[in-house]
């Protein structure tokens, strides 16, 4: 059996073998590429400068790698590879592009993540730190029927736009409320879902006082919060349940039904009602370690 090292090698030496002629002049680079909860190894390929902008796919060589431990055939993962950057592969001319940053302020957002799992792209990003969670900032560049296209506001971007960290806050808060109207239901007699109206990084809802409080109403009192995933929260009311079972409960969800990339926390909050404070309640790490 191929092992992963020689893998990369050979998919990055022969690549170019399986792709039509307008690919050969392009740079086969193996690149890290930081995601939400994961660092992942890509093959990605840079065509030579121009006039034109090329957009291309990131290929994640550990997809491909358990692609050829089922199939043994190494060619047939290179033609699947090849057909990925035909298929993925976009070309617009340099004009066509907005990437006037500035221009986007009313469409710059936020999202919640998880601090302990990122913090090598928490190191490359503006960002405000939450309990165990840190709020990181994106700018919808196209929103159509089949989804949002964004950009990781970096460092590099935040001068761009010749803002501070706090205006940036303060633009995300209350863009994400604009755009992404806020979302309460009940899910059963006693808990509550809160997220936004597409269901995407709705987390961020439990960021706005306002409805958090009218959550509270609903609930009638203070309650622990369940970080379910990255997309939305869960909410019970104090009395029902102790903190260390939701924790327990919330580990298994993370382990057995939440994609890796949509993990938010294994913390369940407090929030009180009276207070209106958020505390950290229990978390499965400290359970396991007592």
């Amino acid at each position: 059996m191929m092992d992963y090292g020689v893998f990369k090698q050979v998919i990055s030496e022969r690549i170019k073998d399986f792709l039509p002629p307008v690919f050969h002049t392009y740079e086969v680079n193996i690149t890290i590429v930081r995601k939400i909860n994961q660092k992942k190894e890509a093959l990605l390929l840079m065509p030579p400068k121009d006039e034109r902008i090329t957009a291309m796919p990131n290929i994640y060589l550990d997809e491909m790698y358990e692609a050829f431990q089922s199939k043994q055939d190494i060619e047939e993962v290179l033609r699947l590879i090849a057909a990925m950057i035909i298929h993925y592969t976009g070309s617009f001319d340099a004009q066509q592009v907005n990437l006037d940053f500035k221009s986007k302020k009313d469409s710059i957002v936020m999202n919640l993540i998880n601090r302990e799992l990122n913090q090598e792209l928490l190191q490359t990003v503006p960002h405000k730190d939450v309990m165990d969670l840190s709020i990181i900032y994106r700018i919808i560049m196209e929103q159509d029927d089949s989804g949002l296209a964004t950009i990781l506001v970096d460092n590099h971007i935040l001068e761009e736009l010749e803002i501070s960290e706090k205006e940036l806050e303060e633009l995300a808060h209350a863009n994400t409320g604009r755009l992404f109207p806020i979302e309460i239901f009940k899910l059963s007699d006693l808990l509550y879902v809160m997220t936004n109206e597409l269901k995407v990084h709705g987390a961020t809802a439990m960021m706005y006082s306002q409805a958090i409080d009218v959550l509270a109403e609903k609930i009638g009192g203070s309650f622990f919060v369940i970080p379910s995933s990255i997309h939305e929260i869960m909410a019970v009311p104090e009395w029902q349940i102790d903190a260390e079972t939701l924790a327990c409960m919330l580990e298994d969800g993370n382990r057995l039904c939440c994609l890796e990339e949509e993990v938010l926390s294994s913390a369940i909050y407090h929030y009180d009602k009276d207070t209106k404070t958020f505390t950290m309640a229990a978390s499965y790490e400290e359970l396991a370690a007592s």
